[in-house]
């Protein structure tokens, strides 16, 4: 493991190098709650054994101040800096990214996504408030998780879901108990959510929204398209199923 930072644009990215890393290693974005610091966010998140498995670099930008989420206006150009930087210092190939974030970070990956879809393979966050007020068409495969007392952000979510649905792109949508917090029930289920995507899973299950049920792939027209969940995979599968 190789841990370390870097300095783009006077503001500090924390990072860390699989244990195996090669051209064709992949670069994981992790965007922590609002103002945390790069190093919180990848000790907090915890996806070391996870990157060592897939070789994954993650990087967490320590952004302070109230509109960072806002890539247009200084951000997004600092983030791909960011980027390009540990392209360079580990000779990788040029690779879609990952996205995962908590909170305001949750606003980071979605709306750094809208800002670059071009760039992003897939992304997930936990109990994010804020998205953009027109999805992508054809979205990337996503995950949104939020607790069942955070209401107000359930709410928004779900109204962003439905576009995004709506709009040809795949997310998978579940509430667990409890309210804000970033649980480890959502963080197990991001991970195999971006483990599906990188062994590219196809879904031989779909769920619906509330109702929780499921169907074979082969029945998906029975699910209504604003509430259909794919799932890629049968630990997917069994992490949405549960309670």
């Amino acid at each position: 493991m190789f841990a370390g930072n870097i300095q783009i644009g006077g503001i500090e990215f924390a990072y860390r190098a699989p244990s195996k890393i090669n051209a064709n290693s992949r670069i994981m974005v992790l965007f922590g709650g609002r103002n945390w610091d790069g190093e919180k966010t990848l000790k907090t998140f915890n996806f070391e054994d996870f990157a060592d498995k897939y070789n994954l670099v993650l990087v967490s930008p320590s952004f302070k101040n109230n509109e960072y989420w806002q890539p247009e206006k200084w951000s997004g150009i600092v983030l791909k800096e960011a980027i390009a930087k540990l392209e360079s210092m580990f000779n990788l190939k040029r690779r879609k990214l990952f996205f995962y974030g908590y909170s305001a970070g949750g606003q980071c990956v979605n709306l750094f996504y809208n800002y670059m879809p071009e760039s992003v393979e897939a992304w997930a966050l936990h109990a994010c408030g804020v998205y953009p007020p027109i999805a992508v068409e054809n979205g990337v495969p996503a995950l949104i998780t939020c607790g069942l007392n955070d209401s107000e952000r359930i709410r928004i979510s779900r109204a962003f879901i439905y576009k995004y649905r709506e709009r040809g792109g795949q997310v998978i949508w579940k509430q667990y108990k409890g309210g804000h917090e970033l649980n480890k029930e959502a963080l197990e289920i991001a991970k195999a959510f971006f483990k599906s995507c990188i062994e590219n899973k196809r879904a031989n299950f779909v769920g619906e929204d509330d109702s929780m049920r499921i169907v074979p792939i082969s029945s998906v027209d029975d699910i209504d398209t604003e509430f259909r969940n794919y799932l890629y995979s049968e630990e997917i599968k069994k992490l949405w199923e549960e309670i």
